[in-house]
């Protein structure tokens, strides 16, 4: 078969590094891929939001299976425009990546069909996100209501910082369009927690668990990230636990999905809070998660590809993990996540 994997970051890679290995593979490209993948695979230097760009590729090279890495193609519709060239494509529509496209339109999902999560406030203006800063005295979350790549979350604990973090989202411009509309939440307190899926119209597979560590200096300090390492599986989790989750959280989102008459294939990955074995939902994710996939592939036992098929084939899957534990960390460029120089080469022989 040929397969497109669209993206070229750390998730892409181990993606990519996956699928090379099973023998339905024949023919394996990347794009924009980067310069490690080229060692096993081709790479196209096509950027991931570029929709008409990928289109051309996976009809050019024939593609057999579109596997979508990040958000923003997902949310700019590339599996819609792949679907009217009658290309297969693993990843959810437009529609449906709005659960990760808009927090709001997440939250709104939430509060509709009782899925629990931390109590909102959506502002479109400083004043209103004050009063709400206010009332919750500064003990708050301030969300960029838009795709920041994982860098528009800051975490507050008192008026003053979180005032300066909303008005830089909403007056500054700080993460673009992103920000024109923000969200202040309340903050929770617990243990964070990474849980994915494979969801497809029919029901949903659970992933490895696992556990990422967003802050970036040690101790848990320092601003939010993108992620800075991750263990799973996760040392956190128990059964009941598990069974909280799938009941509270995983089957009402799939329920909701269906009321909606969305059909969602695809990762869901939910960002959960859990204290006293009680999840709330802090994001979606309609893709998998970075860095938890570098250490989840490193686990999985199944033929990747054939799962893919499986589930866009809307079959049940039968997922098999190694009984070893994985874990990664990030290695990040100097003043990463705010301005920092990009491009730099790792030397291993250094």
């Amino acid at each position: 078969m040929n397969i497109l994997v669209v993206g070229g970051g750390g998730r892409e890679h181990a993606i990519a590094a996956t699928l090379s290995k099973s023998p339905l593979t024949t023919r394996l490209i990347v794009a924009p891929g980067n310069p490690g993948i080229e060692t096993f695979a081709a790479c196209y230097p096509i950027s991931a939001d570029d929709i008409p760009g990928q289109c051309k590729l996976a009809k050019d090279i024939m593609a057999d299976i579109v596997f979508i890495g990040p958000e923003i193609p997902l949310v700019l519709g590339l599996k819609d425009e792949l679907s009217k060239l009658g290309i297969s494509a693993f990843g959810p529509s437009k529609k449906a990546a709005q659960l990760e496209g808009s927090k709001t339109f997440s939250r709104n999902f939430c509060k509709r069909h009782n899925i629990p999560q931390p109590e909102f406030k959506y502002c479109t203006d400083v004043d209103t996100a004050k009063k709400q800063i206010e009332l919750l005295n500064g003990y708050c979350v301030v969300k960029a209501d838009g795709l920041a790549a994982g860098k528009g979350v800051v975490v507050c604990d008192t008026v003053d910082q979180a005032i300066i973090a909303s008005r830089e989202m909403l007056e500054k411009n700080k993460f673009g369009d992103a920000g024109n509309e923000v969200l202040i939440e309340e903050c929770l307190f617990g243990t964070e927690l990474s849980y994915m899926v494979i969801m497809t119209p029919k029901g949903f597979f659970p992933f490895e668990t696992s556990v990422d560590y967003k802050p970036l200096l040690d101790g848990n300090s320092g601003p939010n990230t993108g992620g800075m390492g991750c263990m799973s599986p996760s040392p956190f989790m128990n059964s009941e636990l598990l069974k909280n989750i799938n009941e509270q959280v995983v089957e009402p989102t799939a329920h909701g999905l269906r009321k909606a008459k969305i059909d969602f294939y695809g990762f869901m990955y939910f960002g959960l809070m859990v204290k006293d074995n009680k999840p709330k939902v802090l994001e979606y994710n309609c893709r998998l998660g970075d860095p938890e996939t570098q250490c989840l592939m490193m686990q999985l036992e199944s033929d990747f590809l054939q799962t893919l098929i499986d589930a866009l084939d809307d079959k049940n899957l039968n997922l098999t993990w190694s009984k070893k534990s994985s874990m990664g960390v990030v290695i990040a460029s100097g003043g990463y996540p705010e301005e920092y120089e990009k491009n730099q080469v790792i030397d291993l022989f250094e």
